[in-house]
């Protein structure tokens, strides 16, 4: 693999089983990140953040030319659907009747593994047993993270193809703050177009629903306005762009990084309201800080621990300001 050369230089003398071990668990990581981009599948799947519990239906196809179809429904609470055609995702609200339409897609379901030499420099990568989820068996995973600005992720994934069954998101106590296990699972199998077709999209044409195509109107030309100094070690900037707001003047920001595992999202509007303070609160994983800066507002979410928010909040501030104490 490209990257065993990672390992190697951590090598021990002595160490020879710890190392081989090392490798059959960056194996695991490895088809893990290739499962979403080469593997079919549909199923049914609970999804539990904080002291929610939200249970989903998803079906995924790809294509050898790389193009990904796919469909995902919320089974209880407020109904939602998700349509995904390769990077432009469509996500129906029927309960405000709404269409948003964001030509950039969004993360991959239901783990998104990548910069994986990135991965293994802040996470301690280690093979579990075996179990059987969905009636499927699977391998177990653990990246412990090696600082505390991450949190440590299991994941279970199935020995065939890599698909993550099981996942869960944990702390520096061992608490689980977020988890996501299929229920039932369909793996493989050829394309069936009514499997992702929309079931709201003829309603929401005849009942005039509300489409949002804000996101259309990004500015991707990467100069959001706005910088990160100092980021986080491992993380890395994956989007940067300048939107308009409906129903607002000006244009938000927004920044997305990720150290492959784990996103923080930066949001940047224009104005303030005059005794808005700063706030810092969490759901499950997600931590979300807001604050003012230079008459904007700020609002940072990221799946860390806080401190990792609050280091993102500590070092943005305006292209301007940063050229001016150059």
């Amino acid at each position: 693999m490209k990257f065993w050369w990672i390992i190697l230089l951590g090598f021990v003398p002595g160490s020879a089983l710890a190392a081989g071990e090392s490798r059959e668990a960056l194996a695991i990581l490895e088809k893990m990140a290739e499962a979403s981009q080469k593997v079919n599948y549909s199923g049914t799947f609970m999804f539990q953040h904080g002291n929610q519990v939200e249970t989903s239906r998803i079906a995924h196809f790809v294509n050898p030319a790389g193009g990904v179809l796919e469909r995902l429904e919320t089974l209880d609470g407020p109904a939602r659907e998700v349509i995904r055609n390769n990077d432009q995702v469509t996500c129906y609200l029927p309960g405000s009747k709404t269409v948003l339409i964001d030509p950039r897609g969004s993360r991959q379901f239901p783990v998104r593994v990548e910069q994986i030499q990135e991965i293994v420099q802040h996470y301690n990568v280690v093979k579990g047993g075996m179990d059987r989820v969905a009636g499927m068996q699977c391998q177990w995973v653990t990246l412990t993270p090696n600082d505390n600005l991450r949190y440590t992720r299991r994941f279970c994934a199935e020995l065939n193809t890599g698909l993550p069954l099981q996942a869960r998101t944990l702390n520096d106590k061992n608490k689980t703050l977020e988890a996501f296990a299929f229920s039932t699972l369909d793996i493989g199998g050829s394309f069936r177009r009514e499997m992702v077709q929309s079931k709201y999209a003829a309603m929401s044409v005849k009942q005039n629903w509300r489409v949002d195509r804000s996101a259309l109107s990004a500015d991707d030309s990467g100069d959001s306005g706005w910088v990160v100094q100092s980021p986080p070690a491992g993380f890395r900037k994956l989007m940067e762009l300048r939107r308009s707001m409906v129903g607002k003047k000006g244009k938000a920001s927004h920044l997305v990084y990720s150290d492959g595992l784990a996103a923080v999202s930066i949001f940047i509007e224009p104005g303030a309201k005059p005794d808005q303070k700063q706030a810092l609160r969490h759901q499950g994983a997600l931590h979300i800080y807001s604050h003012v800066v230079a008459g904007h507002t700020v609002t940072i979410l990221g799946e860390t621990p806080a401190e990792t928010v609050l280091r993102f909040a500590r070092s943005l501030e305006p292209k301007t300001a940063a050229t001016a104490l150059r």
